[in-house]
């Protein structure tokens, strides 16, 4: 079991648990996926407390309240503080935040909330704020992965209430 399995309440030895594993390149891939961008070898200082506090602000605004209870959990162990917690929560931003901090939040809502109202000025806008260009690719990387995996489970949810 994975934790899209769990999310999306797919019972071991169903007929959706055994179609997902058909194709066990995407299952591992998947968890691989989350692994890299959650845990990265080398996260280009963007670290995975942020990076989890990211995940879960994400899953909240998408309206998968799961989600971010496991991303909230992974932002405990590896250490949340009062703007990290902030972030998670999906609340009003502290305005203290440095202007780094700052655009990961803002980009990470503008492209989860209205994907296609992102513009070259968006992109622009992190470059100013000093993300370096693998710093912002990091970012969409993460960003693609929680609104891929949300989107999974919201999809698996669907089909097993029809199965």
């Amino acid at each position: 079991m994975d934790q899209i399995d769990i999310l999306s309440g797919i019972k071991p030895g169903s007929e959706l648990y055994r179609i997902r594993r058909e194709r066990p390149d995407y299952v591992e891939g998947t968890e691989l996926c989350r692994q890299t961008v959650l845990a990265p070898s080398h996260g280009f200082d963007i670290g995975p407390a942020m990076r989890a506090a990211l995940a879960a602000r994400m899953a909240r605004l998408i309206g998968r309240n799961d989600l971010a209870r496991t991303y909230g959990l992974m932002l405990e162990e590896t250490g949340s503080d009062e703007t990290l917690a902030a972030i998670a929560s999906a609340a009003e931003f502290p305005a203290n935040a440095g202007i780094f901090t700052q655009a990961l939040v803002r980009h990470a809502d503008l492209v989860t909330k209205t994907p296609r109202n992102n513009t070259k000025a968006d992109i622009e806008h992190l470059e100013a704020a000093g993300l370096s260009n693998p710093q912002i690719i990091a970012l969409s990387e993460l960003i693609a992965f929680v609104n891929f995996e949300a989107r999974v489970i919201i999809g698996l949810e669907a089909l097993e209430l029809v199965a």
